[in-house]
């Protein structure tokens, strides 16, 4: 019994100093209070599997659809729905970069009040040629009014507005990009929306659009819509 017992005060006055002697289940684990830390070089796969595996892979997904992006963030997204060899076409680059507001358009007079009319970049990413998802397939281009109405691209007018120099479809080569545009025709209080892309994977993207003209192209995109 004597031995027993000095053998246990050695073995406890031997772990004071160190953090992993415990036998509970919280062996391994960070201590309460303080949080592990992903970047050290001193790591060992297991442990950063174990405490880091599911940050990494959280940052890894990008940006978040259900919450708005800003104009001019790019986004990877599914292409169009293949109907022979699997539920999507291909992987686009899609990054909208202005928004103007105009009564008219292209020859065109807005039925509600103004065209919202978007130009963005279409970038094929892989070695596939890929395409935008289309409405007939539950997919593409909304704009969400701030009292939360949607309106699509065949509302109104807004088909028949076409800028030149931009195309508003069709398929991307692989390794190439498009300048396109969409159109919106809204109301003077549906201004200041969500701009809103569901893919061929059903994910829809969104991004926040400022009430008035803003982007990089606007110069060239009221000379196109002229």
């Amino acid at each position: 019994m004597r031995t027993r017992t000095l053998t246990l005060a050695a073995t406890a006055l031997l772990c004071l100093p160190l953090a992993a002697c415990s036998s509970d289940d919280s062996e391994g684990q960070p201590k309460a209070g303080k949080t592990f830390d992903c970047t050290s070089q001193d790591t060992t796969q297991a442990e950063w599997t174990k405490h880091c595996g599911d940050k990494a892979a959280d940052t890894a997904k990008g940006p978040d659809p259900t919450k708005p992006m800003a104009l001019g963030k790019g986004i990877e997204t599914i292409g169009s729905p293949d109907p022979f060899e699997g539920p999507g076409g291909g992987v686009l680059e899609i990054t909208p970069t202005t928004v103007i507001y105009s009564k008219s358009a292209t020859g065109e007079t807005a039925e509600n009040g103004a065209f919202a009319i978007i130009t963005y970049k279409a970038r094929s990413t892989k070695a596939v040629a890929a395409a935008e998802s289309a409405p007939i397939e539950n997919g593409g281009w909304e704009w969400v009014a701030p009292d939360g109405q949607a309106v699509d691209t065949q509302t109104g007018n807004a088909t028949n507005v076409t800028p030149n120099g931009y195309t508003s479809g069709g398929t991307v080569k692989p390794g190439t990009y498009q300048w396109r545009t969409q159109a919106f025709d809204i109301t003077t209080a549906q201004r200041g929306g969500t701009l809103t892309y569901t893919d061929g994977d059903d994910t829809t993207w969104r991004w926040t659009m400022p009430a008035k003209d803003t982007g990089p192209e606007l110069t060239k995109l009221k000379t196109a819509i002229d």
